[in-house]
C-alpha cells in the first residue's frame, strides 16, 4: 500500500523538476515572444544584464535537479525504496563538478580545499546510505547559489533601470549652419556638436573643426590637460578649460553610458565575488583540520563518529551566506536610491569617524537664488545680467543656472559669444564681438587684472556679513557690475546633521565662499569645524591633513568635480542624482539626492556587519556543538546531520531576511499610498 503513495510523490517531484527544466531548454511561444520584444532592448541593457541571466538559467537548473533528486530519495525513504536510486543518481549528476574542482584543486593548486572534503565525504555518506542527508545539503546549498546568482541577476536589472533613465544635460548640435538644443539620448553617430569652455563633453568624438584645452580628470582620475585640435579624438566625460570646438560624434547618446554602466556593473559584483572568495578560502583553510580530525575520530572511535564529526556546517554556512547578504544589501540600497558602486565601502564605512561636507554640492540646493543686481560705469542692471548670462549661457555650474534663470525671467535675449576661457570655479572669460567679458568671483577679477571700483569696494563686506556671495561682471577689462547670490538649505539639511551627532560623527564642511556666509552656515546647523575660501584642488589636502591626525572620513561633495578630493576620501559620496552617475567618480551616488539618504546608507553598513556576525555564528556554534559532541558526548550522525541542516538553513535565513524585510516594507508602502 505505500508504494502508491511513493510513486505518486516521486513522480510529482520528477515532473516538476523536468517542467522546469524544459522551460529553460524549450520556450513556450509566449517566450519566444518576448524574446523577440527583447531584441528590442537598447545594447546598454543587453550588455548589462546577458551575463547574470545565463548564471541564473544554470543555477535554477541545478537547484530544479536538486529538488527532484530531495523528492525522490524521501519518497523512496517513507514509500518506495526503488524510487530513492533516481534519487541518488541526480546526486551524483550534482556531485561531478565537485570532484572535477576537488581534482583541479589536487592536481593544479596543490591544496585540500573545501572542494576536496566534500568529494570525500559525500560519497562516502550515500555508501553509508545517508540519502537524505546528502539530498538536504545539496538542496540547501544550490539553493544558495541560485539565491547568490539571482541577487546578481537583480543588482544588474535595477542598475540598468537607474542608467535608462532620460539624462537632462542639454547639448547643442549644427543643423543647416544652426546651434539646436538637444537631449544627449537623442544624438546620433555623425552628429556634430558644438562645444565650449567650462562645458564637459557628452559623447566619444573627433573634433572637426577648432582646439581646445581639456582637462581629462573624470577620465584617468588625476588631473590630465592636454591641448586638443583638429582631427583629436575627445572621450565623454572631459573638461574643456578653453576653446570651442566642433565634435562628431562617434557614439549615439543612448549608447555613450554603456560602457560606464558596465563598468559600475563589475564595481559592485567584483565586491560581492571577493567576499565569496573570501569566504571560500576561509572554508578552504578549515576544510584539512575538518578531515584530519574526523579520520583520527574514526579510527579511534568508529567511522560513523568521524563522519558526524565531518558534518560541521561552518565551512558550508562561510561559502553559501556571506556573498548573499553582501548582495542583497547592495539591491537594497539600489531600492532605496543608493547606487554603491564600490561595495567595500560598506565596510570602510564602519570606520569613519569624521563627515566632510563640501557646502555647495551637500549643504545647499545645487541653484542658489538670484538676490541683487548692483551696476556701475554707467551700466544698468539689465546689462550687468546680459553680458553674465551672455557668458554662462552654455554652462551647467549652480552659479551659471541661477544667472540663466534670472535672464530668463526678465525675457532678456542673449547674444552669441565665442573665444571661452575656464577657470574651474573661479570664472569665465568670452568674447562678445570687440567686445571681452569677464565673470566671476573677485579673485578671478585679481588673476585678470581688473580692479574693484569704489562703488562695488562697500559690497564687498556686506553681502557676506548677511549670508550672500558675490561674483564680478567685468567688459573690455572694466568692472561694470555685481550680482548678489543667496544659497537656499536643503530642507533635511539640519535634521540630518542632528542625527549624526547623535551618532556620535564629528561632522565638518568645506566651502570655496567667504568666511562670514560659511561661519553662519556653520552655526545655523550646528558644524563647529569649517574651512572657507578653499579652492577645489586645496580640497584634497585638507582631507589628507585630516586622515594623518587619524580621523577616516566620509566626504560628500560633487561627483564629477571634486575628483581628488572623493579618491583622498575613505569613502567618497556624492548627491549627483541619475544624470551624471556614468561620469561620477564616487563610491556611493545617492540617485535622490537626499541628505537623508545618508543616513540611510551608515545604517545599512551596521545592518551589514550585523548580519555578518550572526551568520558566521549559526555556522559556528553549531559546529562546535557537533565538534564537541561526537568527541564528548556520543552524538550520532542523525543527530550531526539535523544540526548541519539547521544550521545552514539558519544562515541563509539571515542573509535573505534583510531583503525580505525590505520587500514587506515596500509592500506595506506601496498600500498605504493606495488607501
Amino acid at each position: 500500500m505505500l508504494m502508491l503513495p511513493g510513486v505518486i510523490i516521486g513522480g510529482l517531484s520528477a515532473y516538476v523538476s523536468l517542467k522546469k527544466l524544459r522551460k529553460k531548454q524549450a520556450p513556450t511561444r509566449l517566450a519566444v515572444k518576448k524574446q523577440a520584444i527583447k531584441k528590442k532592448a537598447t545594447d546598454q541593457q543587453t550588455l548589462l544584464i546577458k551575463a547574470p541571466t545565463e548564471a541564473l538559467s544554470a543555477s535554477k537548473r541545478d537547484f530544479s535537479i536538486a529538488s527532484g533528486s530531495l523528492g525522490l530519495v524521501l519518497a523512496g525513504y517513507f514509500f518506495a525504496p526503488p524510487l530513492a536510486i533516481f534519487g541518488v543518481g541526480g546526486l551524483a549528476y550534482l556531485t561531478i563538478p565537485t570532484w572535477k574542482r576537488a581534482y583541479h584543486d589536487i592536481t593544479h593548486r596543490k591544496r585540500f580545499t573545501r572542494m576536496v572534503l566534500e568529494a570525500t565525504v559525500l560519497p562516502v555518506n550515500l555508501i553509508f546510505g545517508h540519502y537524505i542527508a546528502v539530498a538536504g545539503a545539496y538542496w540547501i546549498l544550490y539553493f544558495a547559489v541560485q539565491t547568490m546568482e539571482k541577487a546578481k541577476s537583480n543588482t544588474a536589472k535595477n542598475l540598468t533601470d537607474v542608467f535608462m533613465e532620460p539624462s537632462s544635460q542639454p547639448v547643442y548640435v549644427l543643423r543647416d549652419g544652426v546651434e539646436v538644443e538637444m537631449a544627449l539620448e537623442n544624438i546620433a553617430v555623425g552628429d556634430v556638436l558644438v562645444i565650449g569652455a567650462g562645458e564637459t563633453v557628452p559623447v566619444d568624438g573627433v573634433i572637426i573643426q577648432g582646439k581646445a584645452t581639456v582637462d581629462q580628470m573624470t577620465v584617468t582620475g588625476q588631473s590630465q590637460v592636454l591641448e586638443k585640435q583638429q582631427n583629436d579624438t575627445v572621450l565623454a566625460t572631459t573638461l574643456i578649460l578653453n576653446g570651442h570646438i566642433h565634435l562628431k560624434a562617434h557614439k549615439a547618446g543612448t549608447r555613450q553610458a554603456a560602457p560606464q554602466t558596465h563598468q559600475v556593473l563589475n564595481q559592485m559584483t567584483a565586491f560581492s565575488d571577493q567576499a565569496e572568495l573570501r569566504s571560500i578560502d576561509t572554508a578552504d583553510r578549515i576544510s584539512l583540520p575538518y578531515f584530519i580530525t574526523g579520520t583520527v575520530t574514526g579510527m579511534i572511535k568508529g567511522p560513523q563518529a568521524g563522519l558526524a564529526l565531518m558534518w560541521a556546517p561552518l565551512d558550508d554556512s562561510l561559502y553559501a551566506a556571506g556573498p548573499v547578504s553582501v548582495l542583497n544589501y547592495l539591491n537594497i540600497g539600489l531600492r532605496r536610491g543608493m547606487l554603491i558602486k564600490d561595495g567595500r565601502s560598506l565596510e570602510a564605512l564602519r570606520n569613519v569617524t569624521t563627515i566632510v561636507f563640501d557646502k555647495t554640492a551637500a549643504l545647499t540646493h545645487e541653484v542658489p537664488k538670484v538676490a541683487n543686481i548692483h551696476s556701475c560705469k554707467g551700466s544698468t542692471e539689465t546689462d550687468v545680467l546680459r553680458y553674465a548670462a551672455a557668458a554662462q549661457q552654455k554652462q551647467a555650474h549652480p552659479t551659471a543656472m541661477a544667472i540663466l534663470q534670472a535672464a530668463k525671467q526678465q525675457d532678456i535675449v542673449l547674444p552669441s559669444v565665442t573665444g571661452n576661457t575656464y577657470k574651474a570655479g573661479c570664472g569665465i572669460s568670452v568674447l562678445l564681438g570687440e567686445h571681452t567679458i569677464h565673470v566671476g568671483h573677485y579673485p578671478f577679477m585679481q588673476q585678470c587684472s581688473l580692479a574693484l571700483p569704489d562703488t562695488l569696494q562697500a559690497l564687498e563686506d556686506k553681502p557676506h556679513k548677511g549670508g550672500y556671495s558675490l561674483i564680478y561682471v567685468a567688459l573690455n577689462h572694466e568692472i561694470i557690475g555685481a550680482i548678489e547670490f543667496q544659497d537656499s538649505l536643503r530642507a533635511d539639511a539640519l535634521a540630518t546633521m542632528r542625527t549624526l551627532h547623535h551618532m556620535n560623527y564629528k561632522v565638518c564642511m568645506i566651502s570655496g565662499d567667504h568666511e562670514q556666509p560659511t561661519s553662519q552656515l556653520a552655526k545655523q546647523l550646528g558644524i563647529n569645524t569649517y574651512f572657507a575660501g578653499v579652492l577645489p584642488q586645496d580640497k584634497a589636502a585638507l582631507i589628507e591633513a585630516m586622515q594623518k591626525n587619524g580621523e577616516s572620513i566620509c566626504y560628500i561633495g560633487d561627483g564629477t568635480h571634486d575628483t581628488n578630493a572623493l579618491q583622498q576620501a575613505d569613502v567618497s559620496v556624492s548627491l549627483s542624482g541619475p544624470a551624471t552617475i556614468s561620469a561620477d567618480t564616487a563610491q556611493v551616488v545617492l540617485i535622490n539626492e537626499t541628505l537623508s539618504s545618508l543616513i540611510d546608507l551608515l545604517k545599512l553598513s551596521q545592518q551589514l556587519e550585523n548580519t555578518h556576525r550572526k551568520t558566521l555564528l549559526a555556522g559556528a556554534l553549531p559546529s562546535a556543538g557537533i565538534i564537541g559532541g561526537v568527541l564528548f558526548f556520543h552524538m550520532g550522525i542523525t543527530a550531526a546531520i539535523i544540526t548541519y541542516l539547521a544550521s545552514l538553513s539558519l544562515s541563509m535565513g539571515y542573509a535573505i531576511s534583510p531583503l525580505l524585510i525590505e520587500n514587506r516594507r515596500n509592500k506595506k508602502s506601496i498600500k498605504q499610498l493606495k488607501n
